[in-house]
């Protein structure tokens, strides 16, 4: 990777990192209204847009387990708008799933 390739990545990074911290800064602030089970939403889709850095940027080895894991999640955290058990399910099978994977990586 050249001087400049390495430079776009870290600007993409960069953006990333601010967009995340505005979306989790405006999410603190909405939540002091909404109902309580959206912060979890808000929470899961925050994962989801972090991982969203990788197609954008070359200069990260992509992490193919939370690449999955946004699969999952873009797919479900609106479970919580047709049944809040069915989500609340969602949630505790991601623990697992972290879990699980922080074994596996740590040992």
């Amino acid at each position: 990777m050249s001087r400049d390739e390495s430079r776009v990545g870290e600007g993409v990074v960069e953006r990333h990192i601010f967009e995340l911290s505005l979306f989790l800064i405006t999410a603190a602030r909405g939540c002091v209204g909404e109902p309580k089970l959206y912060g979890p939403v808000r929470l899961v889709d925050a994962i989801s847009r972090l991982t969203d850095v990788y197609s954008e940027t070359s200069g990260l080895k992509q992490d193919q387990f939370l690449l999955d894991v946004k699969k999952e999640i873009d797919t479900k955290k609106y479970l919580v708008m047709a049944s809040e058990r069915d989500f609340v399910v969602f949630l505790d099978e991601l623990v697992l799933k972290f879990t699980e994977e922080m074994k596996r990586r740590y040992g």
